[in-house]
């Protein structure tokens, strides 16, 4: 069901600007995570499978939030749910720098999951109500920034001033408090540009999981974020640990990862109109796959590194423009139920992917990272290729139902 989307109506700038920072924030957690997890280890006696551990009780705790994000949001309000995600965000970042105890770390994870989804959720709705899909690239465009950030922060504190990796966590506390505040300040701005009436008849989520390319995004987003995921945060162990990387320069490398999602999702918004989204994903889900084989492949170190910034440059539209195709895929009134349940699916591929390829990677050893990332970058191209045949399928089916329409007047 392809419906029409209206023009989304511009919301005051400063909304904007609180909705890149809390992104921001969210990718300085992610991006550093992947950094200071060595550290971690060495601090908890833990092996890389116990990363699993963590990524999955952030996606236990985010997912019921992301499934059901719609209705969250129409009970209790948009500005509330971006302000309980910042202020539980903010409380497990002090925790996790004050965390003593590995089941204290878990069950901070947990409560970060639901802080993180809360604001994944409403910003990416509120942004997709109020703007158009330029600005849609720049906040995810942010988010890279705050990824790219994450390791250099934590590489600077415990490689260059021979700090604990807590006192990275103080740092990003302090950030999330700011965020908090912004949040609190303008908490009654934050509404979408939705009737009440519209609504109250809104589809149930029932109604929305019925449409097919809600399912194939769902799996797009799986296997896209477990891509994105495994890629930052394991290739830190892979390239130290197995391949005997400098950890200064493994620890930039991975801030390349992430700085060229940055810098793809900026190149690629400026074009991406005029050629047309599905070509564009078809190329850059195509582009993934070679630069997972680049990484396998090894022939140097350079190779390796070409491979983790060409994964970080081709895998920086897919997420965006992916939210901001929604709307024409399944209708205007079935979009706040497909975000929600297509951020569980992004939760989910970000915990699962990256969690399965460590517990391998301490069965087989850590040279099978790589053949999980290949395997992970098929599987992302192959459903896009499903996703787009559904895509044509259903505009071919728009298109008769026009003609006879016509036909009978």
């Amino acid at each position: 069901m392809v419906n029409s989307w209206p023009m989304p109506q511009p919301a005051r700038p400063l909304l904007l600007w609180i909705s890149f920072l809390s992104l921001m924030s969210m990718g300085l957690q992610g991006g550093a995570l992947g950094v200071a997890w060595l550290s971690m280890e060495e601090s908890f006696d833990k092996t890389l499978e116990a990363l699993g551990v963590l990524l999955a009780a952030s996606t236990i705790g985010g997912l019921v939030v992301s499934f059901y994000g719609g209705r969250f949001i129409a009970k209790l309000g948009l500005g509330w749910v971006c302000l309980l995600g910042s202020v539980l965000s903010a409380a497990c970042s002090l925790s996790m720098a004050l965390a003593q105890q590995w089941t204290l770390v878990v069950v901070v994870m947990f409560f970060w999951g639901i802080g993180r989804a809360m604001l994944n959720t409403s910003v990416n709705t509120f942004v997709a109500s109020h703007y158009q899909s330029r600005q849609m690239n720049w906040l995810h465009a942010i988010f890279g920034v705050g990824s790219t950030l994450g390791p250099l922060l934590v590489t600077f504190i415990v490689v260059d001033l021979n700090l604990s990796w807590r006192f990275s966590y103080f740092i990003l506390t302090a950030i999330e408090v700011i965020v908090m505040i912004l949040f609190f300040i303008t908490l009654k701005e934050w509404t979408l540009k939705v009737k009440v009436s519209e609504a109250k008849n809104s589809p149930t989520l029932a109604q929305t999981l019925k449409l097919a390319p809600v399912w194939l995004g769902t799996a797009l987003f799986v296997m896209h974020t477990g891509m994105q995921m495994s890629t930052g945060q394991l290739s830190n162990n892979l390239l130290v640990e197995e391949r005997g990387i400098d950890p200064k320069t493994a620890g930039i490398w991975i801030s390349m990862f992430w700085g060229f999602i940055t810098i793809g999702r900026l190149t690629f918004g400026t074009f991406i109109d005029r050629l047309g989204a599905g070509v564009v994903l078809r190329f850059c889900t195509f582009g993934t796959v070679m630069a997972a084989l680049l990484i396998l492949w090894n022939a140097a170190p350079a190779m390796s590194f070409l491979g983790i910034a060409l994964a970080g440059f081709t895998l920086a539209p897919v997420f965006p423009t992916s939210v901001s195709r929604i709307p024409a895929m399944v209708g205007s009134a079935h979009s706040p139920n497909a975000i929600g349940v297509e951020m569980a699916g992004a939760a989910l591929g970000g915990a699962l992917l990256p969690g399965f390829a460590g517990l391998f990677a301490n069965r087989f050893g850590l040279s099978i990272i790589p053949v999980c990332l290949v395997v992970i970058a098929l599987l992302q191209f192959g459903v896009h290729e499903a996703l787009t045949q559904q895509e044509k399928r259903e505009r071919r089916k728009g298109e008769r139902e026009k003609e006879e329409a016509v036909s009978l007047l």
